[in-house]
């Protein structure tokens, strides 16, 4: 089984980062928790839940939630920053930063989302 990553796809600042995966061609599976089929069943969560915070399922099946989502895909990606995001003196500051960015990811959405938006 591919890892999968779950993801809000109504996030423009989440798709900034899916993208960039993406086009690297990392063989992650994409799974798009915003989408009205969804079943969040494999997370063993709920649909609020499952879209409010990052998931990460790795090839055994285990399953990671929010900045440990965003590690296990980093280092799976084989990202230069996913050991210094992971030191046990980083993470704790990277737990609370990931916290108040899913909390505020909306707003800060929308603004990226009309930045990045094309005059038409």
């Amino acid at each position: 089984m591919k890892p999968r990553v779950y993801h809000d796809g109504g996030c423009p600042i989440c798709n900034i980062e899916i993208q960039h995966l993406k086009n690297q061609g990392h063989e992650f599976e994409f799974v798009d928790v915003s989408c009205p089929d969804f079943d969040p069943g494999d997370l063993g969560v709920d649909w609020k839940t499952a879209q409010y915070w990052l998931h990460w399922m790795d090839s055994d099946g285990r399953i990671y939630q929010g900045y440990e989502a965003n590690l296990m895909m980093w280092k799976a990606a084989n990202k230069p920053w996913a050991r210094f995001a992971g030191h046990p003196w980083v993470a704790p500051f990277g737990r609370l930063v990931y916290k108040a960015f899913a909390r505020f990811r909306g707003p800060l959405g929308n603004i990226v989302g009309k930045f990045l938006a094309k005059p038409s």
